[in-house]
């Protein structure tokens, strides 16, 4: 319990820092989209393995309606539909030539899944609101480190995601420094700071419950320049089962 409860406060005093130098920054606002078309080396579309928040639990995320609707009327940031609102535990890399084949993906499943049924089913939090550097308006997840754990299973079971996270700058010689969110906008690049500030202001403590997320997912997102939040395509889905992966044979 008392881990639990520290990481909460990592969770917590991480949002804190991204929070504080959000509001006192005098800079124009990122655009996200920008960022990310440099990140995806130009619209590549990405292999996660994530978890599809909004779409598992559309009714229960209903209380960020409010919050939803004010960002949605400012020219600061652009809303994603609830429905694709997910959250990233780990990125495995963008499908091109020099990154990820599509060839390979399938072996990435079937190599995590025994690894990842080994943990135990767990419930998230979702509750406090920030914003990351990149523009990223999201909602904390406490999850008593369980993506973190999910993490080394798959580093574990495949060597190329095992080889890939030498240079995330996450993992270090004392652990997975990694913390969920789940982004719900986007900064433009464009506006005023602090009219999103005061926007934001209101929502910072907001709660939206605890959840056990029904099974984990790889999948791809189709983001491209003319659609940013297109339908997420599940490659695969794998249940957790904790001891219960030791009893039988498991699709």
């Amino acid at each position: 319990m008392t881990a639990t409860t520290d990481l909460a406060s990592t969770y917590l005093e991480a949002r804190e820092r991204d929070w504080n130098a959000f509001s006192t920054s005098s800079a124009t606002l990122p655009d996200y989209w920008d960022w990310w078309k440099a990140y995806s080396a130009s619209w590549k579309v990405p292999i996660q393995f994530l978890q599809p928040l909004g779409a598992e639990f559309t009714e229960e995320l209903a209380p960020l309606a409010e919050l939803l609707e004010t960002l949605g009327k400012l020219d600061e940031v652009v809303v994603a539909p609830v429905e694709w609102a997910h959250l990233t535990y780990l990125h495995v890399g963008f499908l091109r030539p020099t990154d990820v084949l599509w060839s390979q993906v399938e072996a990435f499943y079937v190599n995590a899944a025994p690894r990842i049924r080994r943990v135990e089913p767990f419930p998230v939090r979702l509750g406090g609101l920030s914003v990351s550097e990149d523009g990223q308006i999201y909602v904390g997840v406490d999850d008593g480190g369980n993506y973190r754990e999910l993490r080394r299973q798959i580093r574990l079971g495949v060597p190329f995601i095992s080889q890939k996270m030498k240079d995330d700058p996450l993992v270090t010689a004392d652990g997975d420094n990694f913390i969920p969110q789940l982004p719900i906008a986007f900064t433009t690049g464009t506006g005023d700071r602090a009219r999103l500030i005061e926007a934001l202001e209101p929502h910072r403590e907001i709660d939206l419950g605890e959840f056990t997320p029904p099974k984990m997912k790889l999948a791809r997102l189709p983001i491209q320049p003319h659609d940013h939040y297109g339908a997420i395509d599940v490659v695969a889905e794998i249940q957790l089962l904790g001891a219960d992966h030791r009893k039988g044979y498991h699709n």
